[in-house]
């Protein structure tokens, strides 16, 4: 077997797109043209090259994974569900800062699935991120975290929670005593809501500005770039998976927290 067969899988798209569609069971080659939309003259090299290095076969007119591509292939998904990921993104992946996730979760990345980025919109600058508020408003019950003030989440928070929304929010130290201090009407009016849960981070512990999960909808990041600073863009995520990745990520911070007690509020 040729010590190259890492290069092999990996650095041709159309090779590992083949392999992929295997991975689903045996195709024959019309199946295999119409799934992948290449022409023929381009695939066949390329099917070759596999079959050189046992890794498929061809027999009756189907091919398949032999054992060992059946192996190789299983054991490298995981792999190249995360350079997915980072290639989805590349710029925005390399200037951000990931320590502050968990390693646990950092080795799940993959995960995130098919995600795309929010943009801030120059058309909104001061106002909340309108498809940030369209995506969030009309939940259950959400989960959020968030390092960093916006003069409009006491309203934001507060418009959820009278419309009968579940909420698990959690503040760094600084956004809770910004709220305490410029919005105390909204913080004792969402403070006294049975349908809110309200926690406080150590601002030592705090190097992610946001993480947002509706139970059943939806899953949103924003992460620190390596100067510090946040950007705006969010991570979004429509995918069961990474809603319970953002979920496990929400609760390794609500763990670290305090909550606010009933006599403290």
């Amino acid at each position: 077997m040729n010590p190259n067969l890492l290069d092999l899988i990996l650095f041709s798209e159309k090779r590992k797109a083949f392999l992929m569609l295997l991975r689903e069971g045996p195709k024959n080659t019309q199946e295999i043209l119409d799934r992948l939309k290449v022409p023929r003259t381009a695939l066949l090299p390329q099917i070759k090259k596999l079959k050189e290095q046992n890794l498929v076969i061809h027999e009756e007119g189907v091919y398949r994974l032999s054992l060992i591509g059946e192996i190789i292939i299983e054991k490298m998904q995981p792999l190249l569900d995360t350079l997915e990921v980072f290639e989805k993104q590349e710029e925005f992946w390399t200037d951000r800062k990931l320590t502050p996730i968990p390693p646990h979760l950092i080795k799940r990345i993959s995960e995130l699935g098919n995600y795309r980025l929010i943009e801030p919109d120059l058309s909104h600058t001061f106002d909340l991120n309108p498809e940030f508020v369209k995506n969030v408003s009309n939940s259950n019950h959400i989960l959020m975290f968030f390092s960093y003030f916006h003069p409009q989440f006491p309203s934001f928070f507060l418009d959820l929670a009278r419309r009968g929304t579940e909420i698990s929010l959690v503040l760094s130290e600084s956004v809770y005593a910004r709220l305490e201090e410029d919005f105390k009407k909204e913080e004792k009016e969402l403070l006294k809501m049975e349908n809110t849960g309200l926690f406080i981070l150590d601002e030592k512990e705090v190097e992610i500005p946001a993480v947002v999960v509706s139970s059943d909808k939806i899953m949103l990041m924003g992460l620190f770039n390596e100067s510090g600073r946040f950007d705006r863009q969010y991570i979004i995520s429509f995918e069961a998976g990474a809603i319970e990745w953002g979920k496990e990520l929400f609760e390794y911070f609500r763990d670290m927290s305090r909550e606010i007690k009933n006599e403290e509020k």
